[in-house]
């Protein structure tokens, strides 16, 4: 299964990959429109792929079926995000 936490652009693209790969079963997704990232906001990503039930749709038309309102985009203060640095008992770093 596809590891898919980078908003809604990967999410097409990997919808893309999922229609044209025969044994695809699982692809992980962001379902909440509303948490800190905005993974998945519709004024910023006005076009994107939908979920009908369970399932998400494959875009029709040209390129990833994503819109991107570069507009908006500009009027946004940047806001640094590092992941969380762990660590195991032997000081090794781990996933988070």
């Amino acid at each position: 299964m596809p590891h898919n936490p980078l908003g809604p652009i990967c999410t097409a693209a990997t919808v893309h990959l999922a229609a044209a790969v025969p044994n695809f079963a699982w692809l992980e997704h962001r379902v909440t429109p509303t948490e800190e990232g905005k993974f998945m906001d519709e004024d910023l990503f006005p076009l994107q792929c939908e979920l009908e039930g369970s399932m998400l749709k494959v875009p029709e038309g040209p390129g990833l079926g994503v819109e991107f309102n570069e507009e908006l985009a500009r009027e946004q203060e940047f806001k640094f995000w590092e992941a969380p640095h762990l660590k195991r008992r032997d000081g090794s770093y781990t996933n988070w």
